[in-house]
């Protein structure tokens, strides 16, 4: 566990590092409005974490600004509407909202809790709408992963709402691993699907995670504690937890991650959790999916292992190997060599969203 905070603490370090030359801001743009306040209460961090994270003096941009209230916790009745929507083909009364980007907040276990949400142009607020919430990883911010995944831009074109939360602490970071006095990230995550729900016309079947890192972590969580919500997940670079879930799974790993190795053993040749290709084979069998794998190439740079005849009928885990390539997120807007390289050859976002768009939790 503290071998693992000490790698994230270095790529937020190392990804704090390209800001200059990727032009991302420290504050938000003045396309990203402010609707409430930031929070103002931060919850226990893992000391390792905050020892690795001082060494390494790392500036992450972060998702603030001024506002004149908070929101408060969702009630029954918001809560409840997620899960009955007027009807099946949308809402009445409709529940608009203008494009664009707004910083809203929620309490949760007595935080105030932040989050980009990315309206899409020609949201009308009647049919309803995909959601895909996207999770940064450790140290990293909201404001940083809207920038570096071009996430938005996917939204804009398959008109899905973009949620993407921050995490607590300082460093940012998710509580995949039940830290002591930490937060219950997936308590805050389900309450905000559930707020999100009753202000925006949202299909509550086709709710999907996305994450990076440590981000990919609290995907994968969700997942798992929240059978039902999560439609499908897409992770990045990922820290992997041991639980399996009842959803489809979309990774990219590459073979040369300097932080979260691909293969069984790190860098140093130290033993590690089990290989990203023996993780994607065990998600893919609690889903009743064949043992071995298509194996395909797409790009000279991809390997891709596809996994059949699921219990659903779907190809339902995919694994795409980046070969040599690094703790990145393929197709991202920039780059970074200290983590590794980025390879263009695919853009994740997108592929995320072609395989979470096939895809529907059961009813």
């Amino acid at each position: 566990m503290i071998r693992w905070i000490a790698a994230s603490a270095l790529v937020a370090a190392a990804l704090a590092g390209c800001r200059g030359g990727a032009s991302i801001p420290a504050t938000p743009p003045s396309g990203l409005t402010a609707a409430v306040a930031t929070p103002t209460a931060t919850a226990a961090t893992p000391t390792a974490a905050a020892a690795v994270a001082a060494s390494t003096a790392a500036t992450v941009p972060s998702a603030t600004a001024a506002a004149s209230t908070a929101a408060a916790a969702p009630s029954a009745a918001a809560a409840a509407s997620i899960a009955a929507p007027t009807s099946a083909a949308g809402c009445a009364p409709a529940r608009p909202r203008a494009a664009g980007d707004t910083i809203e907040t929620i309490a949760s276990g007595g935080l105030d809790r932040t989050y980009i949400v990315h309206v899409p142009t020609g949201y009308a607020g009647t049919a309803l709408a995909p959601v895909v919430l996207l999770f940064h990883g450790y140290g990293l911010s909201a404001e940083y992963m809207r920038t570096y995944t071009r996430f938005s831009d996917v939204a804009d074109a398959h008109q899905f709402i973009l949620i993407i939360p921050d995490g607590s602490g300082s460093p940012q970071y998710w509580n995949t691993t039940g830290v002591p006095g930490g937060p219950d990230d997936a308590a805050f995550v389900h309450e905000l699907i559930a707020k999100v729900g009753a202000e925006l016309c949202v299909d509550p079947r086709r709710v999907y995670a996305a994450g990076y890192s440590n981000g990919g972590g609290i995907s994968q969580l969700l997942a798992c504690e929240l059978p039902g919500e999560i439609a499908a997940v897409g992770l990045v670079a990922s820290e992997y937890l041991p639980c399996k879930a009842n959803a489809p799974l979309i990774a990219f790993h590459g073979t040369a991650d300097p932080l979260v190795p691909y293969g069984d053993v790190d860098a140093t040749g130290a033993d590690r959790s089990p290989s990203v290709s023996t993780i994607a084979a065990s998600w893919a069998a609690g889903l009743g999916c064949d043992d071995m794998p298509a194996i395909s190439r797409p790009a000279s740079d991809l390997e891709l292992s596809t996994f059949s005849h699921c219990r659903s009928g779907h190809a339902d885990v995919l694994l795409y190997t980046v070969l040599g390539g690094g703790h990145t997120w393929p197709g991202a807007a920039f780059s970074n060599e200290a983590v590794g390289p980025t390879t263009q050859e695919i853009n994740a976002s997108t592929t995320m969203w072609d395989f979470f768009a096939a895809r529907t939790s059961a009813p």
